[in-house]
């Protein structure tokens, strides 16, 4: 009570519950005086759109929208199978695609892909043996849908307060005055004396990256702006990665590189200070000043072009951003499906709804659907979520708490009641304060789960009398379901934020073999995207810890080294020593490395034998990779345990 009081001091927290609560009512009363059939789906159609900002709400309401259509078509396919047994081996394979669909999609496309697979299991569970007549429920869900989005756009854009969003070109300009400073010392300080700034900006980059979407929700000019700020994200972390290659490659030219470098962490601080005051980026004066150092190190020279024709990239990323343009903006951050947790939700889904109806089917309990309607909500919902385990035991514990309020209002207040609006308005408190619970983020998915059960359980505007046992067993049917869910989630087919973080450096070593595979191919960029995308996956879930950041940006840099090797074994002129030197780093990489420090002492011992000017440049490559393996070889190893989360 005292959470809930203290929530309800937040005036935003106060206000959504408001919006969310009127939303919910005028849906439920409308499709109640319209005569539909359980007219509180379409409460529960409000519910799950919640009350985001403006844009976020009319994208998610198309995608509810998109979701139920395609799972009504689902359900009515799987309710003409005839048998009970097939229809529900029929959900259980339809609720498998969805929950892997949700977990290989993005924002609101996951969103939809959940609806796609809830809505057809509302209709299978709740027609199944009933004499129902599964086209007209379907209509009816769709009906509700409608009216529930409905009511939910018509409360948000009349009551929810406008936001003054953060242009997105302001918030790029922001992170890229902040990297021009991080470049700089990169440039003269060890990774050691870097690694907090370097893990704290890092952080709001993959931050920034991941929110891009939902905030240029509901506007085509900001969706526009999506593939350049991508771009001059990709570019400055490209940037960190050989700032810290030209650094440690000038270790070697002792004070005479570090004076000439002091002029370029110059030009860098220049530029971030006149980006903040006058919002201008001009990179011309650093990329002179590197030309003039690569051509007075020619140790330097290869890595300071890179880090001229990455400045390039960025200058005209922002400058495509400025104009909402993708022109001469690439796609340089490529995301790829996490394919391991893509397959456990899958079998997730699968095996959940496989029992629950297994249940179903051996007990013959009439209330026996709901144990499978309970679990097909939670199996599908949390297949969205990166990281369920936290809000798992959040939505038990609200259903829980919402199926003894429903038995409570069927025993004891509806007999007493009698009237349909009198009982909806007694109803209201309950509501409102399971919608403030989840207006708060700690406490969402107690919340919705509240209101959606306890719609469904208390039918609050249906006066038909129910007998205590019906009630009783029912609510509990519904509870065993989401136990069941739970007990796959947290124990049998786990997925938690360790196990994430296993799947994502699985996929960094998979990326850098192929990377190092492919070299000097199209592929090789490709493959190269795709790494810098899981690298801001893993620093965004790191949550600025350093040894994970450290290890993120080392797997980056292999990625880098993996490249410009590929490119040199292809170039005309490349001696026989620089090919077999570059050659046995990449099949060093290619493959799963059992003892990276070993290899990477290898890697050392080979890369210091004397060589000519091109071998130089190989072995300056060789160097650097050999010491990102020592000094990372966790992340590197194909069997090493993952850092606790």
């Amino acid at each position: 009570m005292e959470y809930l009081t203290g929530a309800l001091r937040d005036p935003h927290v106060r206000g959504t519950a408001y919006r969310l609560t009127l939303a919910a009512m005028i849906a439920m009363a409308i499709a109640t005086a319209l005569e539909l059939q359980n007219p509180w789906w379409a409460a529960m159609a409000t519910w799950m759109i919640g009350q985001p900002p403006r844009g976020l709400l009319l994208e998610r309401s198309a995608a509810q929208l998109a979701g139920t259509l395609l799972g009504a078509v689902a359900g009515l396919a799987i309710a003409q199978a005839g048998s009970l047994h097939f229809e529900l081996a029929g959900l259980a394979l339809w609720l498998a695609f969805c929950c892997g669909l949700s977990s290989a999609m993005r924002h609101q496309r996951a969103y939809g892909a959940a609806l796609a697979g809830l809505t057809a299991s509302v209709i299978v569970t709740l027609t199944a043996g009933t004499g129902i007549d599964p086209s007209a429920f379907a209509l009816a869900r769709l009906g509700d849908t409608v009216i529930g989005i409905g009511a939910s756009l018509s409360v948000g854009f009349l009551l929810q307060p406008r936001m003054r969003a953060e242009r997105l070109r302001a918030r790029s300009d922001r992170v890229l005055a902040d990297g021009l400073r991080l470049i700089a010392l990169a440039l003269r300080q060890r990774q050691a004396e870097l690694v907090a700034r370097e893990a704290g900006f890092l952080s709001a980059l993959a931050a920034i990256s991941a929110g891009a979407e939902d905030a240029a929700a509901g506007s085509l000019t900001a969706r526009r702006g999506l593939r350049p700020l991508n771009a001059l994200f990709a570019g400055l972390l490209d940037l960190v990665v050989v700032a810290r290659m030209i650094r440690k490659a000038s270790e070697g030219d002792a004070e005479h590189a570090r004076a000439d470098l002091a002029g370029l962490q110059d030009e860098l601080e220049r530029a971030a200070k006149r980006l903040e005051e006058a919002e201008a980026f001009d990179p011309l004066p650093i990329v002179a000043t590197a030309e003039r150092i690569a051509a007075a190190h020619a140790r330097l020279a290869p890595m300071l072009g890179a880090f001229a024709a990455e400045l390039h990239e960025v200058s005209q990323s922002r400058q495509a951003l400025s104009e909402s343009s993708t022109r001469g903006s690439t796609a340089r951050l490529h995301p790829r499906p996490d394919m391991a947790g893509l397959g456990r939700a899958m079998l997730r889904g699968f095996l959940i709804i496989a029992l629950s109806g297994g249940v179903w089917i051996a007990t013959g309990w009439e209330a026996g659907r709901f144990i499978v309607l309970g679990a097909s909500i939670f199996t599908v919902l949390f297949a969205t979520l990166d990281e369920p385990l936290p809000l798992v035991r959040q939505g038990l514990i609200g259903g829980a708490l919402a199926a003894m309020a429903a038995v409570a209002w069927r025993l004891g207040v509806v007999p007493v009641v009698e009237v349909p609006w009198v009982s909806l308005l007694l109803a209201l408190p309950l509501f409102f304060v399971a919608s403030a619970l989840q207006a708060s983020r700690t406490t969402i998915f107690a919340g919705l789960t509240f209101n959606m059960f306890f719609a469904v359980l208390s039918r609050p505007v249906d006066m038909l009398l129910s007998s205590p046992q019906a009630v009783v067993f029912g609510a509990a049917m519904l509870i065993a379901g989401v136990a069941i869910s739970d007990a796959f989630y947290r124990w049998l087919v786990p997925m938690d934020a360790g196990r994430r973080r296993r799947h994502l450096e699985a996929a960094i070593r998979r990326e850098i073999a192929f990377i190092s595979r492919r070299a000097g191919t199209p592929w090789a960029e490709r493959h190269l995207a795709r790494l810098r995308h899981i690298v801001l996956e893993m620093v965004l879930r790191a949550r600025a810890d350093t040894g994970t950041v450290g290890d993120a940006v080392a797997a980056l840099s292999l990625g880098h080294i993996s490249l410009r090797l590929g490119q040199i074994i292809r170039e005309e002129g490349a001696s026989a020593t620089s090919r077999a030197l570059a050659e046995n780093c990449l099949r060093t990489l290619a493959g799963p490395i059992e003892d990276p420090v070993a290899r990477g002492r290898n890697i050392m011992a080979a890369s210091t034998e004397p060589a000519t000017e091109r071998v130089d440049r190989v072995a300056n490559l060789a160097h650097l990779m050999a010491g990102e393996l020592i000094d990372h070889a966790r992340i590197f190893s194909s069997h090493g345990p993952a850092r606790p989360a």
